[in-house]
């Protein structure tokens, strides 16, 4: 800090030493031409209104004024090359000299230091509003520490560490940090940390005080915002979990009453007719309830998947699967809801087996066959197809249904999204069959899609790596 000063004080000392050369040259110059005194003494209060400006400092205007007079007295007043004056008209003129130079001087420097002082609070200004706007599209409290931090170096010059409340305790300052000055980061529940700024004083500089203090302050609104921020993600993601919840129990309960009516009104007519039924008729009753207790199953074995799912427990047991086998058995858990219509499964020549979770894939063609069922009219064609393609197991399966409703598509993949808002009736279904199929297959690494079928209905399509 000395040192500076005493660097700063050497560099005003040539400035006004230059400038009074150059004054002193040109009022020799000016007087050899034959100009009076008063132009000349012009000249040199010119000089002294520069040395003010030029070095801050009014002291070096006084100095500047009082050399000033003791040249014009040794060069241009009778008897020259004297520091006497015999004139009392040159006492009076040197005299309003320095009087005049004094007060000039000292107004510039009142009017510099005003201006400087201006010039300061602007950037001060600035600075600050960068500070509040650089806080605003921050998120996360690593990325508004980090933000902190580098405000604190780029605008002071100063390291400095953030501590925060809540990730350690906040340590007292030793012996060997008492160049830091530490600031709170408060917020409106409290402290928050503190910022410890390495190598600085607060009684050094006002300015980096303010701007430190500012970033503390922002610092202190950005990280309530975050809290603020996570404690709404929280709750929401509580009543996300708590609709999901009801929906997943209402659906459950809704679709649970059909197969059971179905499967007690069945039961009931076979026990109490039965000698009264033909064998066909017995026979049509049995697959009935062969039919509504597989549907059960499936359906139970879906939320047991999505409870997984929710959970973040699906663990899968991949083993390597011959895929004929897989398919295989899908069509037959699937082929008594088939009915009239015409499944058509086409398989590779080779015999191909792929790492996956056999009985979680059973699952998704199951899905997928059971969708496709449907919505589909009697009689109408479903194709399911396996092949492969650029490293990866692909299995579609197509329908001659209507195809994809518009206003579900981009939501095909989502829970509980179904034709209608809530359950149909008329197609049982409770919107997790789709869901499953996608988050099985992520599981997986792989990939699945939706797409029109030629010349009609929809297209499913998975994707598996052959090397998991």
């Amino acid at each position: 800090m000395e040192k500076k000063q005493m660097d700063r004080n050497i560099l005003n000392g040539l400035k006004a030493l230059l400038i009074f050369s150059i004054s002193s040259i040109t009022s020799v110059g000016i007087n050899y031409l034959g100009v009076g005194k008063e132009s000349i003494l012009l000249v040199f209060l010119l000089g002294v209104l520069f040395s003010t400006v030029l070095t801050s400092s009014y002291l070096w205007g006084i100095v500047s004024s009082i050399a000033s007079i003791m040249l014009v007295n040794f060069l241009f007043t009778e008897p020259r090359f004297t520091f006497v004056i015999s004139n009392s008209n040159d006492i009076i003129l040197l005299v309003f000299f320095l009087i005049t130079a004094g007060v000039s001087g000292k107004i510039t420097s009142r009017l510099q230091k005003q201006i400087e002082l201006t010039e300061k609070n602007e950037r001060t200004t600035l600075i600050l509003y960068k500070i509040a706007s650089g806080f605003l599209p921050i998120s996360g409290t690593k990325s508004i520490v980090k933000r902190g931090a580098s405000f604190v170096k780029e605008y002071t010059g100063h390291e400095c560490v953030v501590e925060l409340a809540d990730e350690s305790a906040i340590t007292e300052l030793s012996d060997d940090e008492l160049l830091c000055c530490s600031f709170d980061i408060i917020s409106n529940t409290g402290k928050l940390g503190r910022i410890i700024v390495y190598g600085f004083e607060k009684a050094e500089d006002s300015q980096a005080e303010i701007i430190i203090q500012s970033i503390a302050m922002q610092m202190g609104i950005a990280l309530e915002r975050e809290q603020l921020y996570t404690e709404r993600e929280k709750i929401k993601v509580a009543m996300e979990r708590e609709q999901l919840r009801a929906t997943l129990l209402r659906s459950v309960s809704h679709d649970l009453r059909s197969p059971l009516t179905a499967l007690s009104g069945a039961g009931e007519l076979l026990y109490e007719n039965y000698y009264n039924l033909s064998d066909e008729e017995r026979r049509h009753l049995a697959g009935d309830i062969s039919e509504e207790i597989t549907w059960l199953t499936n359906l139970v074995e879906n939320i047991l998947n999505m409870t997984r799912i929710n959970d973040s427990q699906l663990l899968l047991k991949k083993e390597e699967e011959v895929i004929d086998d897989v398919i295989s058995e899908a069509v037959n858990h699937i082929k008594r809801f088939m009915r009239d219509r015409v499944l058509t499964v086409k398989l590779p020549e080779e015999v191909i087996s792929v790492p996956m979770d056999g009985k979680l894939i059973v699952q998704v063609i199951v899905n997928l066959l059971e969708n496709a069922v449907r919505h589909t009219p009697p009689e109408a064609e479903i194709s399911l197809e396996a092949n492969i393609s650029e490293g990866y197991l692909v299995v579609s399966v197509s329908d001659t249904g209507e195809g994809i409703d518009k206003s579900i598509q981009n939501r095909l993949f989502e829970k509980f999204v179904t034709l209608d808002t809530g359950i149909t009736d008329s197609k049982r279904g409770i919107g997790l069959g789709l869901a499953i199929c996608k988050a099985i297959i992520s599981a997986h690494m792989g990939d699945i899609r939706v797409e029109p079928n030629t010349p009609k209905g929809s297209r499913f399509v998975f994707r598996l790596p052959l090397e998991g």
